[in-house]
This record gives structure tokens, C-alpha cells and sequence, in this order.
């Protein structure tokens, strides 16, 4: 046993003396990469989703001279920045928004007049490596309800050293267009809970979500218990309703409810409510519901005001 425990001090003693001389450097060629070969590049450096687009989301309007803007960033790829300013040539991408188009049915392309970008030489100043350009985008006549795309791609660049990137030199832009109910309210509220006293008051600061060109979700709903609903306007049906004209009949749909434990009161106390209408160019609406649960039948009378 004592031999072959001094052969395995032995050997334990060389593998030591092996690693130590491995990991000094005067012994072990260490291989230090070399960046003087790597090419500049210029490309979007915004990271798309796994769909392979942006994402920039828009008010919707009915002012077809409503411009909205939108910002967008080129970046020089190098270990290194350049002695002189690189100019970008960037233009509109059709073809790579016809492209993504024939792969992706159900998509359409931003119309020319949406936008007021074409052509345009961007700069990337000497010693930087990022520059952005701004796009105006107008929304009128687009709806919530369609897939819209837009595209930029890089064509062309002042200094022959530096390369377009393959995979990044266009930027698809999926445009969000939000309904043009969408934003924040201030709520006038009725609240019976379970028949009993009036809680309202309570909760005046709403938020209308796109769900569609039509219909939005809110970002409270402790007047209906903690169910979502969902209000949906008649937009293309205006009456005169309560005297007021150009106004629009509304539907409430409270999530996981129906029948008699989800009804909308369209007359309540003498009062016409479940419409919308324009105040101002402001968004006002007179919402009424009633709720049951296991605790009772809850009630809510709401005027909410576009902020």
C-alpha cells in the first residue's frame, strides 16, 4: 500500500508541475483576437420580435393632417469608429415590405400618403456610431382592425470600407394604429353595490384600451366587479339620442356573464345612457349596467369624459 501511495504522490506532484507551466504565459501561445480585420458595418440596431419587425403605435385621429412622429436608429457595427462622418442613404423599403407580404398573408403596406418619408442621407457624425432619423406618420382612414407595415432600408454608404448588413439593413415597422376612443377619462360614477349605498366617487381615473376599430377594454373595473367588459361602439350608425346628435349607441359586454346576470340599462331613472358622442373633439360616454354576482346585483352609472 506504501508503494503505491508514493506513485500516486508522484504522479499527482508532475500533473501539477504540467498545469502550473500550462498556465504561465511565457509557456502557452495565447491566441488574442484581432480586430484589425473586422469590417465596419452599418445597420438598424433596434432589435425586432420574433416576428421580425418594430413596433411603433399610433393615436388614431379624423384629422388627416395630424402628423405623428416616429423615431428610428442606424449604428455603426465596429470595434472601432471612423476618422470622418459616414453618410447613409436610407429609403422607403417597398420591396422588402412586398416581401414580408407574400410570406405573411393578411398584411397590408403603409399607403404613401400615411407618411412623408422617401429618400433621405442620414449622418453619422466622425467618432460616433449612431445617428436617427424621424418619420411623420398620419393615421386618419387607418383602422385598429388591419395588419399595416412599413419598411426602411439602407442603400447605400459614403465610405467604401464599410458594409450594409445582410440581416439588418432593413427595418420592418409594423404600425399600431389605436382606435380613436383610446385614452385616459375622467369618470363620474354611481356605484350600488349589492342594492345598497352608493359607493361611487370612489374611482375617476379610467383608461379606454384598443380592442378593435370599435370596441375597447378598460384598465379598471371595480364598477363591474373585477370582470372585464368590453364597450363597443355603433360608430357607423350616428343618431340623435337624448337630444344630442351625431351621437352612437354603445354595447356592454362584461367577460365570463351573460343573460340576466349581464344587463346593460339603456333607461335608468329616467335617464338615457349607453351612448357615446364628440364634446369639444373630446370623447364623452354615458354608460349604465347592471351585474350580479354571488353578493347581489351591482349597478353602475358612469359618465366618463376624454381627458
Amino acid at each position: 500500500m506504501k508503494k503505491y501511495y508514493k506513485i500516486l504522490l508522484t504522479i499527482t506532484a508532475f500533473a501539477m508541475l504540467f498545469m502550473t507551466s500550462c498556465l504561465d504565459d511565457e509557456n502557452v501561445g495565447i491566441e488574442v483576437p484581432d480586430f484589425a480585420g473586422t469590417p465596419y458595418i452599418v445597420d438598424f440596431n433596434e432589435m425586432p420580435t420574433s416576428e421580425g419587425y418594430v413596433i411603433r403605435s399610433f393615436e388614431g385621429t379624423t384629422d388627416p393632417d395630424y402628423a405623428q412622429e416616429a423615431t428610428f436608429r442606424i449604428n455603426l457595427s465596429s470595434p472601432y469608429t471612423l476618422d470622418d462622418d459616414l453618410n447613409v442613404t436610407v429609403e422607403f423599403g417597398q420591396a422588402a415590405i412586398d416581401a414580408y407580404m407574400a410570406d405573411n398573408p393578411g398584411w397590408t403596406s403603409l399607403p404613401a400618403d400615411k407618411h412623408d418619408f422617401t429618400t433621405s442621407t442620414i449622418t453619422i457624425p466622425a467618432g460616433e456610431r449612431e445617428a436617427e432619423f424621424t418619420v411623420n406618420f398620419y393615421t386618419e382612414g387607418l383602422s385598429a382592425d388591419d395588419q399595416i407595415m412599413a419598411a426602411f432600408s439602407i442603400t447605400d454608404v459614403s465610405n467604401p470600407d464599410v458594409l450594409i448588413s445582410g440581416n439588418f439593413g432593413t427595418q420592418l415597422v409594423k404600425v399600431g394604429v389605436a382606435n380613436i376612443f383610446e385614452g385616459s377619462y375622467t369618470a363620474d360614477i354611481d356605484w350600488y353595490y349589492g342594492g345598497g349605498g352608493n359607493y361611487g366617487g370612489l374611482y375617476e381615473d379610467w383608461t379606454l384600451m384598443t380592442a378593435s376599430s370599435v370596441a375597447s377594454t378598460t384598465d379598471y373595473f371595480y364598477p363591474w366587479w373585477n370582470y372585464p367588459v368590453t364597450i363597443t361602439v355603433d360608430i357607423n350608425n350616428p343618431q340623435t339620442i337624448d337630444g344630442i346628435a351625431n351621437a352612437y349607441m354603445v354595447t356592454l359586454d362584461a367577460a365570463g356573464k351573460s343573460g340576466d346576470d349581464d344587463v346593460q340599462l339603456d333607461d335608468y331613472d329616467g335617464g338615457v345612457w349607453n351612448y357615446c358622442y364628440q364634446d369639444g373633439g373630446k370623447w364623452v360616454f354615458k354608460l349604465a349596467h347592471a351585474l350580479t354576482t354571488g353578493s347581489g346585483t351591482h349597478v353602475s352609472v358612469a359618465t366618463l369624459t376624454q381627458n
